[in-house]
């Protein structure tokens, strides 16, 4: 089984990284199927992973990994034994530290210090020395805020607006983002590619599914309705969680991987978790 532990970034940083997380697996070989999820930064400090994305293409070998935002599961695979520091970059985060418009990333994984310079190899030097939790959170606490210190001012009011936007309900509406922006559609579809990676329809979508698949992992009830909200019926219900879990419902209630529970069950381990990080 793996091992996995959260952690709560410095207060400072709050706004930007959803969790801090440590992996350990002392086998040779893991697997892995991720939710369609946020961007994460993940440095392997022992073994080398393998990212398989649903379109085909297969990223290999980096120690340093920047992931964009996700709309589809992604297949993990590993050789072992395995240690990875990483985190989940909320939207106000990726605009502050990449600053890569997010559409152009997203789906996509590259080496972190192609984006971030030599101050990634220093970083992780430091994880290979640590050895407890606090001195590997101390190390990349430090890192972010370093970078986010150099100047950029992202719309924080949009980020933030849009994060409730996706989370007030579970079925969020495009026309609800608009009005509430002030700005024309095209305005708040430009912003979203930019700050989130996708289109608004497309993230909708998206955050009504993976909204689901957190009810399930809780243990709601797939015969009370509940879970199904916002979805046309049984069937569209079906296909939308699939395309952005990797497996049915049903399915997911059986077969959901240790990682993906422990990443559910987050909430109870972090209670102030930002509300957009509980779905990814």
């Amino acid at each position: 089984m793996p091992r996995i532990r959260y952690f709560s970034p410095t207060p400072a940083l709050a706004h930007c990284v959803s969790s801090y997380f440590w992996f350990e697996f002392e086998r040779a070989h893991f697997a892995d199927l991720s939710r369609a999820e946020l961007p994460q930064i993940r440095f392997l400090v022992q073994g080398v992973g393998t990212n398989h994305y649903e379109d085909g293409r297969v990223v290999a070998g980096m120690r340093t990994q920047l992931q964009g935002p996700t709309s589809a599961p992604v297949r993990f695979t590993g050789i072992g034994p395995m240690a990875i520091f990483g985190l989940g970059l909320l939207p106000e985060g990726w605009a502050r530290l990449i600053g890569e418009p997010a559409d152009r990333l997203a789906d996509r994984c590259i080496d972190l210090s192609d984006v971030l310079g030599p101050d990634v190899e220093r970083v992780f030097d430091r994880l290979l020395l640590a050895t407890d939790d606090r001195a590997r959170v101390a190390a990349v606490d430090g890192f972010l805020l370093a970078h986010m210190a150099r100047g950029r001012s992202p719309p924080v009011w949009f980020t933030r607006l849009a994060d409730d936007w996706l989370t007030a309900s579970p079925n969020p509406e495009v026309d609800r983002l608009v009005e509430a922006s002030g700005m024309s559609q095209r305005s708040v579809e430009r912003l979203c590619r930019r700050l989130y990676g996708a289109s608004p329809k497309l993230l909708a979508r998206k955050y009504r599914a993976l909204g689901a698949a957190v009810r399930l992992g809780n243990g709601e009830s797939l015969e009370d309705g509940d879970c199904a909200d916002g979805f046309y019926d049984q069937a569209h219900f079906i296909r939308e969680f699939k395309q952005f879990t990797g497996m049915t419902p049903k399915r997911f209630v059986v077969e959901a991987t240790p990682v993906t529970r422990l990443t559910i069950a987050r909430k109870r381990l972090l209670p102030g978790l930002p509300k957009l990080a509980l779905y990814s």
